[in-house]
């Protein structure tokens, strides 16, 4: 029993690892049996007395009781108010960060028209400052492009709207939710920007209208849950 208990912690360990896998084996979309294989040498190097089986065991114990973890009702219901928008033509630049770039970006603000929804995020590390924007307003950057380190084109962003507000600010996994969602259906993640009600991920305008069907698709079924 010991050495099952020993296996069963190993292989918790190697599923919550792999971001897709937990996933699709909650689908049913994997062979048991030869993941068992592939994990075996691992798992064996920590427990040389674990085998095929013992692995197999705590493979589909562990998947039966994540498919028993539910989703909480609060979650549910916020993830059915969620209203969606995309727009595309948006692009993603990186520049050094330093005085001049800070200032100059500190301008562009007042020149966005955001009444008509218009993009302009700014994300800013310890070495650099990333915006997105729309294309037709790069010329706005022109100033900051001799410390252009990135361009990105070709982008679209996925807006999540009325996600949090108050409510849902307190609720683990909502985040998590989507952005899983999204990756295990082989969209890559360019960027992110969260305000307190809305979540916004920018992808490849190749990808926007696949990730749209995705996370409308779970809106849709938590509001056919929610219908009294």
């Amino acid at each position: 029993m010991l050495d099952l208990q020993n296996t069963t912690d190993l292989v918790k360990k190697e599923l919550q690892s792999d971001l897709y896998l937990l996933e699709i084996l909650k689908d049913d979309l994997v062979n048991v049996s030869a993941l068992s294989r592939n994990l075996l040498p691992k798992i064996r190097a920590e427990n040389p007395k674990a085998t095929i089986e013992s692995i197999s065991i705590a493979i589909k114990r562990y998947v039966e009781r994540e498919k028993k973890s539910r989703i909480s009702d609060r979650l549910k219901k916020i993830i059915a108010n969620t209203q969606l928008s995309t727009k595309n033509d948006i692009i993603h630049i990186t520049f050094k960060r330093n005085q001049n770039v800070v200032n100059q970006i500190s301008k562009i603000s007042s020149k966005i028209e955001w009444d008509n929804e218009e993009i302009f995020f700014v994300n800013q590390g310890s070495g650099e400052i990333t915006v997105i924007i729309d294309k037709k307003n790069k010329q706005l950057l022109d100033g900051c492009r001799s410390y252009l380190t990135e361009y990105t084109k070709n982008l679209a962003v996925l807006s999540l709207k009325e996600l949090f507000q108050m409510e849902g600010r307190d609720i683990p996994g909502l985040y998590a939710y989507f952005i899983s969602q999204i990756s295990r259906n082989g969209i890559n993640i360019i960027e992110l920007a969260s305000t307190l009600s809305q979540l916004t991920f920018v992808i490849s305008e190749n990808d926007i209208t696949r990730a749209y069907e995705v996370i409308n698709e779970k809106i849709k079924h938590f509001r056919r849950e929610n219908k009294p």
